[in-house]
């Protein structure tokens, strides 16, 4: 596996060499079942809002969190999914039949969610879900940009290989908090927040029930 070309870091072993867990970084992982893990590997500043839409999901389901906490350059502990291989995401992973990840991609400007994985039938759902609820969103075509398809990817390594990659806009992720700083964010959460959990939850009851 290859580094993306803006990562610091080839994968999790060299970022935990160079990197301090719990003063740079931090795990959240719960078990709940065998059946759905909702994951990121882009927490905490890395994708500003991501730790707390996975967050809203551990009443009912697994889930694994890396998060980068420094007060500033946690960019630097973006390690793209094909090369992230924290052991316990990787168990986690297989130990579980479907993967519903969480991650973000800049655009400041539109509100909007692109989603895809290998999943598509899954997928779909979500999209109509989101869209039920005043979203902009559409499926990602296979080989697109964020299409989430890679065999390599953490979020396809789970017992089905079925996957649901969301990548949320910039703008959306900020539309849904008060204050959108790395300490603000928490408890700033708004009706948009609690509105698209609400739709993301109604699809995950329609495709995993």
């Amino acid at each position: 596996m290859n580094r993306a070309s803006a990562d610091r870091y080839a994968n999790f072993k060299e970022l935990s060499q160079n990197e301090t867990e719990g003063v740079d970084y931090s795990v959240f992982a719960r078990t709940a079942g065998k059946g759905l893990l909702v994951m990121s590997p882009h927490g905490g500043g890395i994708e500003p809002g991501i730790s707390e839409i996975v967050r809203a999901f551990a009443d009912r389901a697994s889930v694994y969190l890396f998060e980068g906490i420094k007060p500033r350059g946690n960019k630097d502990l973006h390690v793209t999914s094909a090369c992230f291989d924290d052991p316990l995401a990787v168990k986690m992973a297989a130990d579980h039949q479907y993967v519903l990840a969480f991650h973000g991609y800049f655009d400041p400007s539109h509100c909007h969610t692109l989603v895809g994985g290998t999943d598509r039938k899954r997928a779909a759902i979500f999209v109509n879900a989101l869209r039920r609820h005043g979203f902009s969103a559409e499926l990602q075509e296979r080989g697109a940009r964020f299409s989430g398809t890679s065999p390599e990817s953490i979020n396809n390594r789970c017992k089905t290989g079925l996957s649901v990659q969301f990548e949320i806009s910039t703008a959306q992720r900020k539309a849904m908090f008060g204050r959108f700083s790395l300490k603000g964010r928490d408890g700033s959460q708004n009706g948009v927040f609690h509105q698209y959990i609400k739709a993301v939850k109604e699809g995950a009851a329609a495709a995993y029930g």
